[in-house]
C-alpha cells in the first residue's frame, strides 16, 4: 500500500459537549423566560423556545453531515481509487490511472485552496470539508504517493 488516506470533516464539539452546550443555552433561556413572564412579556417565550429548538436542529444537522468521508487508496499494483461516502452512507467510487493522475491546487484570491485530481479528462474535487491548509497538506501527500508509485513502476 503506497497511499491510504481517509478524510473526515472537522467537528469542533464532541456529541457530549454539544449536549452540554444545548443544556446550558436552554437553562439560560429558561431563566430569561421566567423574567419575561414576570414582567408580563410572555409573547417572547415562544421565540426563545424556537431558538433552542433551532440550535438543537443545527447541531444535529452538523453531526449528520459529519458522517461524510473520502478515502484515497493507491495500491502497489497501481490501483488508485477515490471513494466518496455521503453522510447517508452512499458510496461513489472513481478508479483513476495513477500514471495520468495530476494533483491541482487552485488558490483563490481570498486565500482559500481547492484540491482537484485530474485524470484522462475527469476532474474530481477532493476534501471540500477540509480547511485550506489541510487541503494543501493532503495535496502534497497525494503528489508524494503518486511520485513514489511512478518511481517504483520504472
Amino acid at each position: 500500500m503506497i497511499l491510504d488516506l481517509t478524510l473526515t470533516p472537522n467537528r469542533s464539539l464532541r456529541r457530549d459537549q454539544a449536549r452540554w452546550l444545548l443544556v446550558l443555552v436552554g437553562g439560560f433561556f429558561l431563566i430569561g423566560s421566567i423574567r419575561f413572564l414576570i414582567l408580563g412579556l410572555w409573547p417572547v417565550i415562544p421565540f426563545m423556545v424556537a431558538d433552542v429548538a433551532l440550535l438543537a436542529w443545527a447541531l444535529r444537522a452538523s453531526y449528520r453531515s459529519g458522517g461524510a468521508r473520502e478515502r484515497l487508496v493507491l495500491a502497489d499494483d497501481g490501483q488508485f481509487t477515490f471513494t466518496r461516502i455521503s453522510p447517508w452512507g452512499e458510496a461513489r467510487v472513481a478508479e483513476l490511472e495513477p500514471y495520468f493522475t495530476r494533483v491541482h491546487i487552485e488558490e483563490t484570491p481570498l486565500g482559500d485552496a481547492h484540491l482537484f485530481l485530474a485524470s484522462q479528462g475527469r476532474r474530481l474535487r477532493v476534501g471540500q470539508f477540509l480547511s485550506a491548509p489541510e487541503r494543501r497538506e493532503v495535496g502534497a501527500l497525494i503528489r508524494e504517493g503518486l511520485a513514489r508509485w511512478r518511481n517504483q513502476a520504472r
